[in-house]
């Protein structure tokens, strides 16, 4: 393909500036994009924390936007903006610029991927990042120490009453030989990934659909987990738990460094099982870690045994602006960031200096292999997260890169305790054991934005602090009756009916 321009052409792009990132004008990806598209790119940086603040104000204030804002939005956020015209409508682009987006999604059977993007209006205001890895799709994870199942000669449990005497059985029998009552058979933490336990354990009474706020669907209709009997059985099990000493206090007031050192303990392995949806809350070289294989998702007393799924489609990235000079070229830049190897290089980095196509004699070292990913990238320097100057760091860009082209074609170096080999040899046990209908995105316009967002706020408050005071006590069962008045009394039906509505246009326009 051509250069985009041929003639002298300098387009803006405002985005979110990360502290990662040495220099975004010698930055490899910006001259790649340059190289590439013929143009001079100048960068108006919005500040990382307040992104969506200065992006508001300069629209409330009036200021003339940069060609091109580079940076992720909520739905209703896009939707807002662009029917109020300050970010143009893409849906004739699509059809007759885009190239590069075209390409990429036609050769991976990808051709829906727009109807997720549809705002409420009809209209597409975004090129979009889809960057798909099934140990995100399938992240609500319990490990267990496997050493201490071997010490004891139990099975791995498959039921919640095999875990509840697996749990008593790592309390009471000393499986690290110690001769002391130093072991804590489950702990979990505050403010991580997936990490306190219901957001397991709950999977085994009722769908736990924490990627759209408890919500379920059936045939269509909309409802909500949190005010089922199943639910309410749930907590009960985990207040059993809890009781009985099997849950660790510090699960619901420790954060991640704490949890850390408990998991770390150097004096012996303390801990029993864990949630969280990776690894690497271990140190890298981790002794401890070794001692961990993930925990299958378990069956509860009515034979349910679900698995939480998580959005994994394409979402809001990047947008062309009533400012800019040629709406046409500022989406072509958008398209070209759709390209394979610019997809690629947007994550890993420089071609060949941070990473490389695996080659015939990469075969069979895929992360993946055992879901017929095969090995695709050989990353050589991994510099996430870490000071770079390769790209613009943390997906900030559109990019496609489907799950061959991500983490999930990453080759393996032989590891067994490697965070990411853990995670994909844990994943088989829990993909596809979602409901056959998940809700995992619904586009709310302006208006159902402003209807919901105050009564979600507060239902997802209430929920979430009721749920752990019921599993320590502070809340007894028989106050379960006046717990779900109270989320009648906060709007829930109100909210319902709106998630309905939408849902209903969402399903529709799909």
């Amino acid at each position: 393909m051509e250069p985009i321009v041929k003639e002298p052409y300098t387009l803006t792009i405002g985005l979110p500036q990360n502290t990662n990132v040495e220099d975004y004008d010698t930055n490899h990806y910006t001259q790649l994009l340059e190289k590439k598209s013929g143009m001079d790119i100048k960068f108006e940086m919005l500040p990382a924390k307040d992104a969506k603040q200065k992006l508001a104000v300069m629209v409330s204030g009036g200021s003339a936007l940069p060609d091109i804002i580079s940076m992720a939005l909520s739905d209703s956020e896009v939707y807002s903006y662009g029917s109020q015209g300050y970010f143009i409508p893409l849906n004739d682009y699509y059809e007759n610029n885009s190239f590069y987006f075209q390409q990429i999604v036609e050769e991976n059977g990808l051709d829906t991927m727009l109807n997720d993007i549809i705002s409420a209006d009809g209209n597409i205001y975004t090129v979009p990042l889809y960057n798909p890895e099934y140990g995100n799709e399938w992240d609500h994870r319990a490990w267990i120490n496997k050493t201490w199942l071997k010490a004891l000669d139990l099975d791995m449990p498959e039921t919640t009453e095999d875990f509840y005497q697996v749990l008593k059985a790592f309390k009471e029998k000393d499986p690290n030989g110690n001769n002391k009552a130093d072991e804590i058979p489950y702990m979990g933490h505050i403010n991580g990934w997936n990490s306190q336990p219901q957001d397991f354990f709950m999977n085994a009474f009722i769908y736990y659909n924490t990627s759209y706020n408890y919500i379920l669907a059936d045939n269509g209709k909309i409802d909500i987990a949190a005010n089922k009997d199943e639910w309410k059985q749930g907590l009960q099990y985990l207040n059993k738990l809890y009781k009985e000493g099997l849950i660790s206090p510090l699960t619901f007031t420790q954060d991640r460094p704490q949890f850390q050192q408990a998991i770390e303990n150097p004096d012996a392995q303390i801990i029993g099982s864990i949630t969280t949806g990776s690894m690497s809350i271990y140190q890298t070289d981790s002794k401890r870690k070794e001692d961990m294989t993930a925990l299958p998702p378990l069956t509860g007393p009515n034979g349910v045994c679900w698995s939480t799924k998580r959005y994994q489609g394409p979402s809001s990235r990047g947008y062309v602006t009533k400012d800019a000079k040629s709406p046409e070229i500022a989406f072509r830049l958008l398209d070209l960031m759709c390209d394979k190897e610019l997809s690629i290089n947007s994550r890993f980095g420089e071609k060949d200096k941070d990473w490389k196509f695996a080659t015939d004699a990469d075969k069979g070292t895929g992360l993946y292999e055992n879901m017929d990913i095969p090995a695709t990238i050989k990353v050589i320097n991994n510099h996430w997260g870490q000071p770079q100057n390769a790209e613009w760091a943390e997906d900030t860009q559109p990019a496609i890169r489907p799950y061959q082209y991500g983490i999930g074609g990453m080759t393996w170096d032989g590891n067994e305790y490697d965070s990411q080999y853990m995670t994909a040899q844990a994943v088989p046990s829990y993909i596809d054991k979602a409901p056959e209908e998940v809700v995992l995105k619904v586009p709310f316009t302006t208006e159902e934005n402003d209807r919901t967002s105050e009564i979600l706020t507060s239902l997802k408050t209430y929920i979430d602090e009721s749920t752990q005071r019921f599993i320590v006590g502070d809340m007894p069962f028989s106050e379960w009756d006046n717990y779900v008045s109270e989320l009648d009394n906060i709007g829930l039906e109100e909210y319902l009916k709106v998630v309905q509505k939408a849902y209903d246009r969402y399903r529709k326009n799909k």
